[in-house]
C-alpha cells in the first residue's frame, strides 16, 4: 500500500479494513523504512490497531509472530553495529509485546509457539550488536527499549515456565550492563520489565537474589567497555529501586536493591578525603 493509502487508514477512512491479515503482512515490511514516519507513524501504529482492536484472526496473530521473528525480519542483517538494518530487527521485536501482550489473558497461542517466540527473543537480545537510541534524520532504532519490552511480556505470558524467566532475568541483566551509552531512557524500560517480573510471583526469592547479586562493578578507570557497561548497570539499578520505591516506600526488594547500587558508587569504593567545613 502507498504512504497515502496508509494515511487514509490512519484517519479513518476505510477502517476496518476488508483484509486485515494481509494489511498486517504489509506494515510488517515496512518496518525497515529509514522513513520514520511511514515506519513509526503509520505502519506500527495501524499494526498496533489492529491487534489491539481484535481484527485479526488467530492463525492471523500466529503468522504474524513467525513472519516477524525469522531471519528475514528478526535477524536480518543481525552482527552489524551501525547500518540502517536495525531498524527491520527493533522493530520486529515489538510484534513479540503486541501478539503476546493482547494474549495474556485469553492464552490462546499453541504453548509451543509461545516457547519458540521467548527462545528467539532471548537468541536476539544475545546477539544485537546495534544499540542506538535515536538516529538523526531516521528516528527510533531504540533496540534495548524495544527488546525490553519483549522480554517482560514474553516473559510474563501463561505459558511460559517459570524456569525460562530466570532466563528473561539473564537477558535483562546483558541489555543493562553492555559496553554501549545508553543515554535515551533505556534504563527505565529494562528497569520496568524486571520490575513486572520481580513481582508477578513466578521466581523464588534467592533466585532473585542470585540475580542481584550478578550486578558487580568489574573494572577499574581506565578500562572504557567495562566502565560503561558498570555506568549502565547503575542507572538501570537506581531506576529500578525507584520504580519498587513509587509504588511501595517499604517494599523488601528496596534494600537489596540498594546494596546492589552501593556496588557502583565510586564514593564507597574510593572514598574521598574528609573535610572540615
Amino acid at each position: 500500500m502507498t504512504v497515502e493509502e496508509l494515511q487514509q487508514l490512519a484517519n479513518g477512512e476505510g477502517w476496518p479494513p476488508s483484509h486485515p491479515g494481509s494489511l498486517a503482512a504489509a506494515l510488517l515490511e515496512n518496518f525497515g523504512s529509514v522513513d520514520r514516519h511511514l515506519r513509526d507513524t503509520l505502519s506500527f501504529t495501524l499494526m498496533d490497531r489492529l491487534i489491539e482492536e481484535g481484527l485479526l484472526t488467530l492463525d492471523e496473530r500466529m503468522a504474524l509472530l513467525q513472519a516477524a521473528l525469522d531471519d528475514r525480519h528478526l535477524f536480518s542483517g543481525i552482527g552489524e553495529s551501525i547500518s540502517d538494518s536495525v531498524f527491520r530487527r527493533s522493530f520486529s521485536v515489538l510484534v513479540v509485546p503486541m501478539v503476546l501482550g493482547s494474549d495474556l489473558e485469553a492464552g490462546e497461542l499453541p504453548a509451543d509457539l509461545v516457547r519458540w517466540t521467548l527462545e528467539r527473543v532471548l537468541a536476539y537480545a544475545r546477539t544485537e550488536r546495534d544499540w542506538r537510541g535515536y538516529v538523526a534524520g531516521k528516528g527510533w532504532a531504540h533496540a534495548v527499549a524495544h527488546t525490553a519490552d519483549a522480554l517482560w511480556i514474553a516473559g510474563r505470558h501463561p505459558k511460559t515456565s517459570v524456569g525460562r524467566v530466570s532466563d528473561v532475568l539473564s537477558a535483562i541483566h546483558h541489555l543493562a550492563t553492555l559496553p554501549f551509552p545508553l543515554g535515551y531512557l533505556e534504563d527505565d524500560r529494562l528497569a520496568f520489565a524486571a520490575y513486572q517480573l520481580m513481582r508477578s510471583g513466578q521466581l523464588q526469592v534467592d533466585a532473585i537474589e542470585a540475580w542481584l547479586d550478578r550486578f558487580q562493578l568489574l573494572t577499574g578507570p581506565d578500562d572504557q567497555a567495562e566502565t560503561l557497561g558498570g555506568a549502565n548497570a547503575e542507572h538501570f539499578l537506581r531506576s529500578l529501586y525507584f520504580r519498587f520505591r513509587a509504588n511501595d516506600r517499604e517494599h523488601p526488594w528496596l534494600d537489596p536493591i540498594q546494596a546492589a547500587l552501593d556496588r557502583f558508587d565510586i564514593y564507597m569504593i574510593y572514598p574521598p578525603p574528609e573535610i572540615d567545613v
